[in-house]
């Protein structure tokens, strides 16, 4: 065995990829805080005034949004590990990388690839079926309720 085979190839961090990683993890957090204290307790006001019919179509919306918005993430890990199947070599060339990581190639990196590209294919398919059914569910549920709840008397009179 040579010194070339047993030494193993690292990729080495990108100092600037890291540090708008954190800052996006960063910025990222500091929207969901955002979100939970100050949207969250509004939108749920919002909901409890609303007609039956006007929430459900909402929550519709606001479910098959959230479900849907995995896709494009799937799509780019999906075509990460086309880059690396293609090339053997897993990261594929030219990926910056935010900690030193050690360089797959061969048969290991396209068993990597192909195994990033069936969890992939995964998440889309979990993703459109929250993003399609749980909405179509939704709705079926509150017509339902909307049908059988008694109408409303005015007992003010």
């Amino acid at each position: 065995m040579n010194n070339s085979e047993t030494q193993e190839r690292v990729i080495k961090a990108d100092k600037k990829t890291r540090a708008l990683a954190v800052l996006i993890c960063i910025v990222w957090a500091c929207v969901g805080v955002a979100l939970i204290e100050w949207v969250l307790p509004w939108g749920q006001e919002q909901l409890e005034r609303a007609e039956p019919g006007q929430a459900s179509r909402v929550m519709q919306l606001l479910v098959g949004f959230i479900f849907l918005s995995v896709i494009p993430f799937a799509a780019y890990l999906f075509w990460f590990s086309l880059r690396a199947v293609a090339h053997r070599q897993m990261p594929p060339p030219g990926t910056r990388v935010i900690r030193d990581t050690k360089l797959l190639e061969g048969d290991k990196a396209v068993t990597r690839g192909r195994l990033i590209m069936l969890m992939a294919l995964l998440l889309v398919v979990l993703g459109l079926l929250g993003g399609l059914y749980l909405p179509y569910k939704i709705g079926k549920a509150f017509s339902d309720q909307i049908r059988q709840a008694p109408p409303q008397t005015n007992e003010a009179q």
